[in-house]
């Protein structure tokens, strides 16, 4: 409940209207862990809450092994790349001053 507080600090439920006028209060709570319920007229309407982190529950079997082993791949064109210009340096321009 925020009434007329300049500054809301405990905010388990905001009035519409107070949601409205200290949005980013709200949100820097929420983003603490917070859940904020909003009323309109007294009633709870909706809830604002934190996102619960994305889980994956399956990969490509190619993913799975390239995950638990490490492996990384080059795209065909980057490998290319640096195959052409690993065979050169710059250990002849000298310190760079």
């Amino acid at each position: 409940m925020c009434g007329n507080a300049a500054t809301l600090v405990h905010m388990p439920t905001v009035a519409s209207r107070d949601l409205r006028n200290h949005t980013k209060d709200v949100l820097d709570q929420v983003s603490e862990g917070a859940t904020v319920t909003v009323t309109v007229h007294g009633r709870p309407v909706a809830e604002i809450k934190p996102v619960s982190p994305v889980i994956r529950t399956s990969f490509a079997r190619l993913e799975a092994v390239r995950i638990l082993t490490g492996a990384r791949t080059l795209d065909d064109t980057l490998a290319a790349d640096l195959e052409w210009i690993s065979g050169e340096t710059t250990d002849d321009l000298g310190p760079i001053a």
